[in-house]
């Protein structure tokens, strides 16, 4: 009779513990950590208790009380494989037919605020590491699995926080909280320039409007003017064919207090991605040249423009072994390779790969059920993500 590979016991033991999968992550659930205010110590105990009871070596992090962060470490040594999962939630909304935080399993799948993002990976993980820790020896490297608090609100108290205050260090990433199915790759992220720009005038009766300068007139012809304005991508940038177009987003903009008053004041709030190429000094310096041609045109007006965050765009080669090896691994586990591609939101890899860290992105679960009521996730697809995850780390760190 013919021996069981490696490739199968991983299959077998996975498909063996689909009940403690399911609750692990009903668990994660139940514990309400809605950011804000985050409380990820009412999920840390999932985790810790998992591993107090496989003897997987852990410590906890808090920059503030109650905002837990979980350090799991599996192997010893380097290489060092980071797998960044939060514990942290979006608010659950409205529109709900079930209570959004009492898991329901049903025909397969679980649905919960958190079933996929982020709480459905970190289930599958466990699973995974609990695979791993059975098979420490041959582990020539370390896997750090890490429950992140605040991922939802910028992760200041949560992986920069570990990054920058904690000692936590690895030479590569896979970030489970990009993508869907299992299909896709995300090897980039688009630079994102948020800004501020604001149009001082002269408040005035509104039945005398000519006695003031109006702030709104002015930041509305600001805006027309780069309404259709994008970066230009060089030909032959790195990572072409990867990511959409620039993208510009106008997200808000206040003016005035009543219909009787000129408007002294007017400020918008942009929301501008673009892909590796463009210069962003060169994109600000086109932006206040525009500004300044607008507050020539109007007399009385001042406009100015301020820089709140600039996050520059990130890009691993497609050729990095993670890459190499997630390709390799979907293709044998659900027929089909996953593909690398750059992506116009941003998740902790792009601060991971600012530090030097190559990171990518790789999940599990449905599209486009994120941060909607009725989220939910399949228990299948989770199984398959511990299954690739653990085939993934030994093919990294395989001694």
């Amino acid at each position: 009779m013919p021996q069981a590979t490696p490739s199968d016991a991983i299959h077998d033991f996975v498909e063996a513990r689909r009940d403690d999968l399911a609750r692990y992550l009903s668990d994660l659930i139940r514990a309400r950590t809605v950011n804000p205010p985050g409380d990820e110590y009412l999920a840390a105990p999932v985790l810790t208790d998992f591993c107090q009871a496989r003897g997987i070596p852990y410590e906890t992090f808090e920059k503030e009380k109650g905002r837990t962060n979980v350090v799991a470490r599996l192997g010893a040594g380097r290489p060092r494989i980071l797998v960044p999962c939060h514990f942290d939630v979006v608010p659950a909304g409205s529109g709900w037919e079930t209570d959004p935080f009492e898991p329901l399993e049903r025909d397969g799948r679980i649905y919960g605020r958190g079933a996929k993002d982020n709480k459905g990976p970190l289930a599958a993980m466990m699973v995974a590491a609990e695979y791993l820790k059975a098979h420490e020896a041959d582990l020539a490297g370390q896997l750090l699995l890490v429950g992140c608090a605040d991922e939802e609100a910028g992760s200041r108290l949560g992986m920069k926080y570990l990054l920058e205050e904690c000692g936590v260090e690895a030479e590569m990433a896979i970030v489970p909280d990009a993508g869907s199915e299992m299909r896709e790759i995300d090897v980039g992220e688009k630079g994102a320039l948020f800004l501020k720009v604001r149009a001082l005038g002269r408040q005035a009766h509104g039945s005398t409007p000519e006695r003031g300068a109006s702030a709104l007139w002015p930041m509305i012809a600001f805006l027309e003017r780069i309404r259709d304005w994008r970066p230009a991508v060089p030909e032959g940038a790195e990572g072409a064919g990867l990511f959409t177009p620039p993208t510009l987003n106008v997200g808000t903009i206040h003016a005035g207090t009543v219909a009787n008053i000129v408007p002294g004041e007017c400020e918008a709030q942009l929301d501008l991605r673009y892909p590796p190429g463009p210069d962003p000094e060169a994109i600000l310096a086109h932006l206040r040249s525009e500004l300044a041609a607008v507050a020539d045109a109007h007399e009385g007006v001042r406009m100015d423009l301020e820089v709140l965050s600039n996050q520059p765009p990130t890009l691993v080669d497609a050729s990095n072994p993670m890459v190499e090896a997630i390709r390799r691994h979907t293709r044998a586990v659900t027929g089909t390779a996953a593909e690398p591609i750059g992506q116009s939101g941003a998740t902790v890899a792009k601060f991971l790969i600012l530090r030097g860290i190559p990171a990518v992105g790789f999940q599990p679960g449905p599209e486009g059920v994120e941060h909607v009521a009725g989220e939910w996730t399949d228990l299948d697809g989770l199984a398959r993500f511990a299954e690739v995850m653990a085939k993934v780390v030994l093919d990294l760190l395989g001694a």
